[in-house]
């Protein structure tokens, strides 16, 4: 009887004892986990969206996001100068306007790591040359300059330290010889450093870059360095706005490895923009830069619609 009212205890000791010991507690249940997620995504989103703006700036794209980028860009450039030939030197007005619309595609290929690839479409180019008693017209039409980049963030934002980002690049000459408008019939190889720091509510940045070209056909057109400075600010949840100033020196071109004088150029202007959100993954962006020395273009025109693919 002992022995039944032993076994007895020892199994109902065994029934009770979970009963008594503390249930964990659990950080959140599944569902809380997955809403916590889903915010925290939302929240990724909604940052990209306000720094979309500084796509050429920053590495905003993880592995696997992207975007396609649609623009048209249409530009004047006027000159006077003096054409020389074996007889005589005349005064003249040349004017070129080019029309050109590109395909961006930004892809993330790992975290802090992003190919870019630009494909201008089928664009048209005129240059009239107005010597006064006569006028001189030359068309071009076709592709332009194909132009491929990597960017590295190699620091990120902490503190009173900028983001650091680091890219190589390099530009084809599927634009057409030297005689085209729409290209400048060489490669091209080059990198640069850029800086991203963020004194809410301005966000401000700048590059500072060198572009090898390469010799073709006896012809090279000359080593760039190239820096830009800007910064950049949201209004609101979906209207950003930003400005920069865009510098380039190129150096004198040589023919045959002879230096040709006067051909180095200086070429800065200034660039105002707006990006638009329009619905949550969808932005339109119109552009103007106006040239600040001869060298530059005298306006730029351009308008990019962006889509943001998340994952891509």
């Amino acid at each position: 009887m002992k022995r039944r009212k032993r076994w007895l205890a020892i199994i109902l000791l065994s029934a009770v004892a979970p009963l008594l010991v503390p249930w964990p507690v659990s950080a959140q249940p599944p569902d809380e986990e997955q809403k916590a997620e889903d915010v925290q995504k939302q929240a990724e989103e909604a940052q990209k969206a306000l720094e979309i703006f500084l796509r050429e700036q920053r590495v905003l794209f993880r592995r696997g996001e992207g975007t396609l980028e649609l623009g048209l860009f249409y530009s004047l450039d006027t000159k006077e100068t003096f054409l020389h030939s074996d007889t005589t030197t005349v005064f003249a007005k040349i004017t070129k306007r080019t029309v050109l619309p590109s395909l961006t595609i930004r892809y993330g290929l790992v975290n802090d790591l992003e190919l870019d690839i630009v494909l201008p479409f089928y664009g048209f180019a005129e240059q009239e040359t107005n010597l006064g008693t006569a006028r001189l017209r030359m068309r071009d039409q076709g592709l332009g300059d194909i132009t491929g980049l990597v960017r590295y963030q190699v620091w990120h934002e902490r503190g009173a330290s900028p983001d650091v980002i680091v890219d190589v690049r390099g530009k084809s000459h599927t634009g057409g010889g030297f005689d085209s408008l729409l290209g400048t019939g060489d490669w091209s190889i080059g990198g640069g450093v850029t800086l991203v720091k963020t004194l809410d509510p301005v966000v401000f940045f700048g590059r500072l870059g060198y572009t090898y070209t390469l010799e073709r056909a006896g012809i090279d057109r000359g080593n760039e360095i190239a820096f830009l400075s800007g910064m950049g600010f949201s209004l609101n949840d979906r209207v950003s706005v930003s400005m920069q100033v865009n510098g380039a020196y190129t150096e004198h071109a040589k023919l045959q490895g002879r230096t040709i004088t006067g051909s180095s150029l200086e070429s800065f202007s200034l660039q105002l923009g707006t990006t638009v959100q329009v619905t949550k993954r969808l932005f339109v962006e119109p552009t103007v830069s106006f040239g600040l020395t001869d060298d530059a273009a005298d306006v730029v025109l351009g308008v990019t619609v962006v889509g943001i693919k998340l994952p891509f």
